[in-house]
């Protein structure tokens, strides 16, 4: 979505400039105080920034700075769009910033410049492929490890993932062999689970799953054994039925069993059977458990299976007020979150317009809303063509 203000960094001789406009044209401002760090080859320098106006200006102690962050701290409100001298330092050398949160900071204003095509999706996978193995503080490392996992679905065609799964394949596995703590090697293994395509991946994740094979210092709990038959058969494993039925099978816990039952038919290899899972869903008695339901969406609409699902798109936008109407608050959002967040291609994209054209103006405001929310990262992967405004 469209942020309230849109900030932009400019460096002019020994000062820098924050410029804030309103990208919606309406002439207002978002009054705030920002930290701002700037970096030089001997250290960096933290400053208080007020932006009360449309103008803010800081003074620089060498007016060739490695890079200038707005919002270091953690703290700020709106797009930030840096400069290119600042752009081109974080790309190159992230990793080498001192600091976590101000590597933080700066990786989540480089995503949001990935969102808003000033930074190209194989730059920034280059970064996070760089970073991670350099990467000490936990939380970034997880905020790396989500960062990849988005990038690598949501900015790259299927040819494209196949080309870097090798490489990202190797990386993630050498993280989990070097993580220490079981907390660590558990976000470097569900990334692994989240992009795995080799035939070597999937066959290791297969024995991990027949615990033919084990991680040192990683005990699977029935429900990561769960996600990873899920995982299995969504990439079509050799043996997946049988993956499934054993698992339903092997699964104790009564309530976990009977969702795992209820989501199966999403996982299926078999479009007819997805199709009737789907079609389900227009019951409202099969929407009971909400959460059993968004998981079946999530997997039938997973990217490697969303070639065929873009038929369940119209539909489910269709059903949005008898969501509304029938299911908890958030339901709504959650359903439409699910059924949009595996697609990133134009007829996607067109099938989301063409609902907002034809039923946009009979809908409440607040389902407007969310499904302009929930296609946000839809339209923007599609390409700037695809915004509808």
């Amino acid at each position: 979505m469209i942020a309230n203000t849109q900030i932009a960094v400019t460096l002019q001789g020994g000062r820098f400039e924050l410029t804030q406009r309103d990208p919606l044209k309406r002439d207002l401002l978002w009054p705030q105080k920002l930290q701002v760090a700037v970096g030089y080859p001997t250290g960096s320098r933290q400053l208080t920034v007020d932006l009360n106006k449309a103008t803010a200006r800081g003074v620089l102690d060498d007016p060739h700075p490695l890079y200038v962050l707005p919002a270091s701290g953690g703290l700020g409100y709106g797009d930030f769009v840096l400069d290119e001298v600042s752009r081109r330092y974080f790309l190159d050398h992230l990793e080498e910033i001192p600091g976590p949160l101000t590597r933080a900071s700066a990786l989540v204003v480089l995503w949001e410049e990935l969102l808003d095509a000033r930074v190209r999706p194989t730059d920034f996978l280059r970064l996070v492929e760089r970073a991670l193995p350099n990467e000490h503080d936990e939380q970034n490392t997880q905020l790396l490890l989500s960062d990849l996992s988005s990038v690598y679905w949501m900015f790259f065609n299927q040819q494209d993932r196949l080309a870097h799964a090798p490489a990202l394949e190797a990386l993630l596995r050498e993280g989990i062999s070097r993580a220490q703590a079981t907390s660590q090697k558990s976000a470097w293994f569900s990334a692994f689970r989240s992009i795995a395509q080799t035939r070597e991946g999937v066959d290791w994740l297969t024995r991990i799953w027949r615990r033919d094979e084990k991680i040192e210092g990683l005990p699977l709990a029935e429900p990561d054994e769960i996600a990873l038959a899920g995982a299995l058969a969504v990439r079509e494993a050799p043996g997946w039925q049988q993956i499934l039925s054993a698992q339903l099978a092997r699964t104790q816990n009564p309530d976990r069993k009977a969702r795992f039952e209820f989501v199966m038919p999403a996982l299926s290899a078999d479009p007819k059977i997805r199709e009737q899972a789907f079609e389900r869903f227009r019951d409202v008695n099969n929407r009971r458990r909400e959460s059993w339901v968004l998981e079946s969406l999530n997997y039938l609409h997973h990217p490697l299976r969303a070639q065929h699902a873009e038929r369940f798109i119209r539909p489910s936008l269709d059903l949005l007020r008898e969501i509304q109407r029938t299911g908890d608050i958030f339901f709504p959002k959650r359903w439409t979150d699910a059924t949009l967040s595996g697609h990133r291609s134009s007829e996607a994209a067109r099938t989301v317009q063409d609902f907002l054209i034809e039923r946009g103006p009979k809908l409440p405001e607040r389902l407007r809303w969310v499904v302009l929310s929930s296609a946000d990262d839809l339209f923007r992967s599609a390409g700037p063509s695809s915004r509808p405004f």
